[in-house]
Protein backbone atom coordinates (compact mmCIF):
# COMPACT_ATOMS: atom_id res chain seq x y z
CA UNK A 1 0.00 0.00 0.00
CA UNK A 2 1.44 3.36 -0.94
CA UNK A 3 0.90 6.49 1.11
CA UNK A 4 0.86 10.11 0.14
CA UNK A 5 3.46 10.96 2.75
CA UNK A 6 6.52 9.40 4.34
CA UNK A 7 6.95 9.33 8.11
CA UNK A 8 9.99 7.06 8.15
CA UNK A 9 12.16 7.75 11.17
CA UNK A 10 9.39 9.60 13.00
CA UNK A 11 7.96 8.68 16.39
CA UNK A 12 4.22 9.07 16.96
CA UNK A 13 2.17 8.89 20.14
CA UNK A 14 -1.43 7.78 19.83
CA UNK A 15 -3.46 8.04 23.03
CA UNK A 16 -6.56 5.90 23.41
CA UNK A 17 -5.11 3.24 21.10
CA UNK A 18 -6.69 0.12 22.56
CA UNK A 19 -9.58 0.26 20.07
CA UNK A 20 -11.55 2.26 17.53
CA UNK A 21 -10.19 5.48 16.08
CA UNK A 22 -6.94 5.21 18.02
CA UNK A 23 -6.10 2.00 16.22
CA UNK A 24 -7.07 3.45 12.83
CA UNK A 25 -4.79 6.44 13.43
CA UNK A 26 -2.00 4.14 14.60
CA UNK A 27 -2.25 1.88 11.56
CA UNK A 28 -2.15 4.85 9.19
CA UNK A 29 0.93 6.28 10.91
CA UNK A 30 2.69 2.90 10.94
CA UNK A 31 1.91 2.30 7.27
CA UNK A 32 3.43 5.70 6.52
CA UNK A 33 6.62 4.59 8.32
CA UNK A 34 6.28 5.96 11.87
CA UNK A 35 7.20 4.01 14.98
CA UNK A 36 4.51 4.20 17.66
CA UNK A 37 4.03 4.78 21.33
CA UNK A 38 0.49 3.61 21.97
CA UNK A 39 -1.40 4.30 25.17
CA UNK A 40 -4.44 3.16 27.10
CA UNK A 41 -5.42 3.03 30.74
CA UNK A 42 -4.55 -0.69 30.75
CA UNK A 43 -1.29 -1.76 29.12
CA UNK A 44 -2.59 -5.29 28.63
CA UNK A 45 -5.31 -3.91 26.32
CA UNK A 46 -2.55 -2.64 24.01
CA UNK A 47 -0.53 -5.83 23.53
CA UNK A 48 -2.48 -7.24 20.54
CA UNK A 49 -2.33 -3.90 18.72
CA UNK A 50 1.37 -3.48 19.49
CA UNK A 51 2.01 -6.88 17.93
CA UNK A 52 -0.02 -5.89 14.86
CA UNK A 53 2.10 -2.76 14.45
CA UNK A 54 5.28 -4.84 14.74
CA UNK A 55 4.06 -7.13 11.95
CA UNK A 56 4.00 -4.01 9.76
CA UNK A 57 7.73 -3.67 10.40
CA UNK A 58 7.43 -0.77 12.83
CA UNK A 59 8.47 -0.50 16.46
CA UNK A 60 5.68 -0.22 19.01
CA UNK A 61 5.86 0.67 22.69
CA UNK A 62 2.64 0.09 24.63
CA UNK A 63 2.43 2.42 27.64
CA UNK A 64 -0.22 2.69 30.32
CA UNK A 65 -1.62 6.23 30.53
CA UNK A 66 -4.58 7.85 32.22
CA UNK A 67 -4.76 11.32 30.67
CA UNK A 68 -6.81 12.54 33.66
CA UNK A 69 -4.00 11.85 36.13
CA UNK A 70 -0.92 14.10 36.32
CA UNK A 71 1.34 11.39 37.80
CA UNK A 72 0.30 8.98 35.05
CA UNK A 73 1.21 11.60 32.46
CA UNK A 74 4.62 12.09 34.08
CA UNK A 75 5.29 8.31 34.06
CA UNK A 76 4.17 8.10 30.44
CA UNK A 77 6.49 10.93 29.41
CA UNK A 78 9.49 9.22 30.99
CA UNK A 79 8.65 5.82 29.48
CA UNK A 80 8.14 7.40 26.04
CA UNK A 81 11.50 9.14 26.28
CA UNK A 82 13.17 5.93 27.46
CA UNK A 83 11.66 3.98 24.55
CA UNK A 84 12.41 6.38 21.67
CA UNK A 85 14.14 9.49 22.97
CA UNK A 86 11.66 11.87 21.36
CA UNK A 87 8.12 12.43 20.10
CA UNK A 88 7.52 13.91 16.65
CA UNK A 89 3.77 13.43 16.32
CA UNK A 90 0.97 13.45 18.88
CA UNK A 91 -2.53 12.14 18.20
CA UNK A 92 -4.46 13.12 21.31
CA UNK A 93 -7.30 10.63 20.86
CA UNK A 94 -8.01 9.50 24.44
CA UNK A 95 -11.35 10.55 25.74
CA UNK A 96 -13.53 10.23 28.75
CA UNK A 97 -17.24 10.58 29.11
CA UNK A 98 -17.98 13.10 31.85
CA UNK A 99 -21.69 13.79 32.04
CA UNK A 100 -21.94 17.33 33.36
CA UNK A 101 -21.77 20.87 32.06
CA UNK A 102 -18.42 21.79 30.51
CA UNK A 103 -17.95 24.59 33.05
CA UNK A 104 -18.18 21.98 35.83
CA UNK A 105 -15.46 19.68 34.47
CA UNK A 106 -12.10 20.09 36.21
Amino acid sequence: MSTSFDLSGRVAVVTGASRGLGQYFGRALARAGADLIITSRKRTDLEPFAEEIRTLGRRAAPVELDVRDYQSIQRFAQLAYDAFGRIDILVNNAGCNVRKRAAEVT
